[in-house]
């Protein structure tokens, strides 16, 4: 990878030494030339012989679902498109059958935890799982399952400091008592490669504005085909209606996860989508993994030998280090003013996280390191 030709691609690093993939990802301007290209289409009403402009979208879309399911292990039938992370949690939560006395299980610093209104509702326990010395243990989620509980949920990478799942076990764990697995990916698709069919996971939810570099208000939810019949769509519209009277709209397959797109998608978004993916794809998934998580070691040793108290549990391999900090938002807006990025948050505990990407480069984080 030439990295002086990648950072060319990236205007915001002229300027600034950025960190903060975690908040939101900087997009090469490749992706905003997928922008253009919708934009384009649709003033100029650029078509293809009697193709309706819908057709375009429809079919782009189709090609951008196929992308998205190599990236991540999955067949396109098990991949649908949702406005954002949270929209995808809630097409699970709210499709699934629940009863007095079903309970579920997630890490108490979830950015969405199983606490909802439908949950409640129904009389469903929430039953969260501590966190202890930065990290979720397995031994703990172990004690809070059992023949009771319909879903655990996880973050395949926690957005607070890193923390890691392996997700197999996590679903060993889950299956062996007849629960599903739901799984925040945001932070981890992009960042490094991932296999949810390998996983054993059954839904995963993710946003691709952080580490995929692409649109904000579109996102992806894969729900594993052996789920596809049993978890009904929450709503209803002209995209996977059911109703066959006169005059009815020819409905999408059922049989796939398309029957949760139940209206007109961001198909902008999908235009910035398809170059974000070809542009990881050019680099190599591999690579961009393998870049990261060399940055992110030589990140928190460096953090460490500054003396800071540790969020982020050693040797975690993800692209995210956190540490504690007094005044971490103020800290954080004195970062900005020097031109370096990351956040500061004063909730669970008060930290500073840092969040690098292949774009990054050590010089980089020692710049941070100075600041610090």
């Amino acid at each position: 990878m030439n990295i002086e030709a990648v950072r060319n691609d990236f205007p915001a690093l002229r300027e600034w030494t950025y960190l903060d993939s975690a908040f939101v990802g900087l997009f090469p301007r490749q992706v905003k030339e997928g922008y253009i290209d919708f934009i384009d289409r649709w003033m100029n009403f650029s078509v293809e012989g009697t193709k309706t402009i819908l057709t375009e979208w429809l079919e782009k879309t189709s090609k951008v679902r196929n992308m998205v399911a190599d990236l991540v292990g999955a067949s396109p039938s098990e991949i649908a498109f949702t406005a954002c992370t949270g929209s995808g949690l809630n097409v699970v939560i709210n499709g699934m059958r629940w009863e007095k006395g079903d309970n579920v299980v997630f890490p108490v610093w979830e950015h969405n935890p199983l606490d909802t209104y439908t949950l409640r509702k129904h009389g469903v326990e929430t039953r969260p799982i501590d966190v202890r010395n930065g990290r979720v243990e397995l031994s703990d989620l172990e004690k809070k399952v059992d023949d009771k509980t319909k879903l655990l949920q996880v973050s395949q990478v926690s957005y607070v400091n890193g923390f890691r799942f392996d997700l197999k076990d996590v679903s060993d764990i889950a299956h062996e008592h007849g629960a599903k697995v739901l799984v925040d990916s945001t932070q981890a698709v992009g960042a490094f490669e991932t296999n949810f069919r390998r996983d054993d996971v059954d839904f995963v939810s993710a946003a691709p504005y952080k580490y995929l570099m692409g649109p904000a208000g579109l996102a992806f939810l894969y729900v594993r085909s052996e789920n596809l019949a049993e978890l009904v769509p929450d709503r209803t519209g002209w995209k996977n209606q059911i109703w066959k009277g006169d005059r009815a709209e020819e409905p999408t397959d059922l049989d796939t996860a398309e029957k949760f797109e139940y209206g007109t998608i961001h198909f902008q978004g999908v235009y910035a989508l398809e170059k974000s993916l070809e542009y990881l794809e050019r680099i190599g998934i591999d690579t961009v993994e393998r870049r990261n998580l060399e940055l992110s070691s030589y990140l928190w040793c460096e953090v460490n030998n500054l003396g800071k108290r540790m969020y982020t549990p050693e040797d975690t391999k993800s692209p995210i280090v956190s540490f504690y900090q007094e005044d971490a938002v103020g800290l954080a807006a004195k970062l900005m003013g020097c031109k370096v990025k990351v956040t500061g948050r004063e909730a669970h505990g008060g930290h500073v996280r840092i969040s690098v990407h292949f774009y990054n480069t050590k010089e980089d984080v020692d710049n941070l390191i100075q600041r610090l």
